[in-house]
C-alpha cells in the first residue's frame, strides 16, 4: 500500500511537519495524476458517443461524467451541473496540486464534450481533507450566475457551489425516481418525504400531480425547493413544504400518536448526528422550529 510506504518519486505536502504526515501516510505520488487523467479521458470518450447526446436531447445538463468506484479511481466523482464542473473526493485528496488538476479536468471535459464550463470546483467530502494541516484546498469556484440553474429532463433546478463537504443541490443518483414520478404522478397526491431541495416533488408536480407535500428537516433546503418550483412555473398552491422531523410527522399523517421530536431533545437530532449537523451548518438547518409541525391525518397516492 503506497500510502504507508512512500514511493521513490513523491511530492511532499505543503506542511511544516512532513515527518508527522509521513507517519500518517499523507504522501502524494506524482505517478498517480496521469493515471487519473487517463481514466477520466476514457470515461468521457465512452459517454460522448451516445449517452451525452441523448441526455442533451432530452434537456438534461446535470450528469456524472466520471464515477471513480467503477472506473478505476475509487473515492472520487466528476459531475456536471449546468455551467458548474464539480470534482468530489470522498477519501484522500488528489495527488496533484488542485490548482493544476482542476483546469486540466475542465479542459478534458470541454475537449471531449464540446461543452464550455464557467466554473470548476473541488468539493472535499471528508473533513480531514479540508482541515488537516498541509492538505491543499483550492479557493472556491468563480461566481456562477446569480440564479444559476441546471436542467434535468427539461426541468430547471437551482444549482449553487456546495459548501465544503456538503451535497450539491440535486442528487444525481435519484434521477430514475424523478423520471418515474414525472411519468406516473398525473392526478395523484404525492408525499415527498426527506425531500431535501424537492427535486422529486418538482418532477411529480410537473408530471401532473394534483398536490405535492414535501417534508424535510431543513428549512433552507425547502426554500431552494420552492425556488425550483417557481423556476418551472409550477402552482405554489399545489406545492406544499413542511419543515419537520420526518418520523413524528409521518406518524401524524398516518393518524398515530407521537410525542417525540429529535429537534427538541439532545442526541442525534441536536448536533449529534446528520440532522443536527445539517441544522448547525447553515445550509442544512436554516431555522427549523423546535416544535414538531401539527399535521392532520392524510392519505397519499404516491409516497
Amino acid at each position: 500500500d503506497r500510502r504507508h510506504s512512500p514511493p521513490t518519486n513523491t511530492v511532499p505536502l505543503r506542511s511544516s511537519s512532513l515527518a508527522a504526515h509521513h507517519q500518517q501516510g499523507w504522501w502524494l505520488s506524482a505517478l498517480h495524476a496521469p493515471m487519473l487523467l487517463d481514466s477520466v479521458r476514457a470515461a468521457l470518450a465512452s459517454r460522448s458517443q451516445t449517452l451525452l447526446p441523448s441526455l442533451h436531447a432530452e434537456g438534461t445538463d446535470c450528469y456524472r461524467l466520471f464515477h471513480g468506484a467503477t472506473e478505476g479511481e475509487p473515492g472520487c466523482t466528476l459531475e456536471r451541473f449546468g455551467d458548474l464542473l464539480l470534482w468530489q473526493t470522498f477519501r484522500d485528496p488528489p495527488d496533484m496540486d488542485p490548482q493544476e488538476l482542476l483546469p486540466r479536468l475542465r479542459d478534458l471535459v470541454e475537449d471531449e464534450t464540446g461543452v464550455p464550463l464557467r466554473a470548476v470546483h473541488w468539493n472535499a467530502r471528508q473533513k480531514r481533507q479540508r482541515s488537516r494541516e498541509g492538505v491543499l484546498v483550492p479557493p472556491g469556484a468563480p461566481l456562477l450566475a446569480a440564479e444559476h440553474v441546471g436542467s434535468e429532463i427539461g426541468l430547471k433546478y437551482r444549482i449553487d457551489v456546495p459548501p465544503p463537504g456538503r451535497d450539491p443541490n440535486l442528487y444525481l443518483d435519484f434521477r430514475a425516481a424523478r423520471r418515474w414520478l414525472a411519468a406516473n404522478s398525473e392526478g395523484r397526491d404525492v408525499l415527498n418525504a426527506f425531500a431535501f431541495t424537492c427535486g422529486a416533488g418538482v418532477a411529480a408536480l410537473a408530471g401532473g400531480a394534483r398536490h405535492v407535500t414535501n417534508l424535510d428537516f431543513s428549512q433552507s433546503a425547502l426554500d431552494v425547493g420552492r425556488e425550483n418550483a417557481r423556476l418551472n412555473g409550477l402552482p405554489a398552491g399545489a406545492f406544499e413544504c413542511v419543515c419537520g422531523d420526518a418520523l413524528p410527522a409521518l406518524r401524524q399523517l398516518a393518524g398515530l400518536p407521537t410525542n417525540t421530536d429529535r429537534r427538541s431533545r439532545g442526541g442525534r437530532g441536536r448536533g449529534g448526528g446528520r440532522a443536527g449537523n445539517r441544522r448547525a451548518s447553515g445550509r442544512g438547518g436554516g431555522g427549523a422550529s423546535s416544535l414538531a409541525p401539527r399535521l392532520r391525518q392524510r392519505a397519499f397516492d404516491v409516497g
